[in-house]
């Protein structure tokens, strides 16, 4: 079934970029793109170089296409949600400690 896939990441995108919009004010805006570039060149550039060399395949069941050298165009959309993903955890641990106000920050 291609698109459920898909589907099933926007969802998913969606549904953590409005946890954090209401529950962690502040996340989600302009500094939130820089880690997800990062992830995304970095990443990017390990899945170009394995499927080029055969490490990685897709199922053709799951995925809507392929761009060559074998990548589905669902997967940077997957790794920019594992990147907020990420953020967002870190953020609400990181504001969620115990003895913290919102407004403290730390220190080196």
């Amino acid at each position: 079934m291609p698109g459920l896939y898909l589907l099933v990441i926007v969802v998913s995108f969606a549904g953590v970029s409005l946890l954090a919009h209401r529950f962690l004010p502040g996340v989600m805006g302009p500094r939130l793109l820089r880690p997800i570039l990062a992830v995304l060149v970095a990443f990017l550039a390990f899945d170009v170089i394995g499927a080029a060399r055969g490490w990685f395949a897709s199922n053709l069941d799951w995925v809507v296409a392929y761009v060559p050298p074998g990548i589905p165009p669902e997967e940077p959309l997957l790794l920019a949600f594992l990147a907020l993903f990420s953020v967002v955890l870190f953020e609400a641990f990181r504001r969620g400690r115990p003895g913290r106000r919102p407004g403290d920050h730390d220190r080196a």
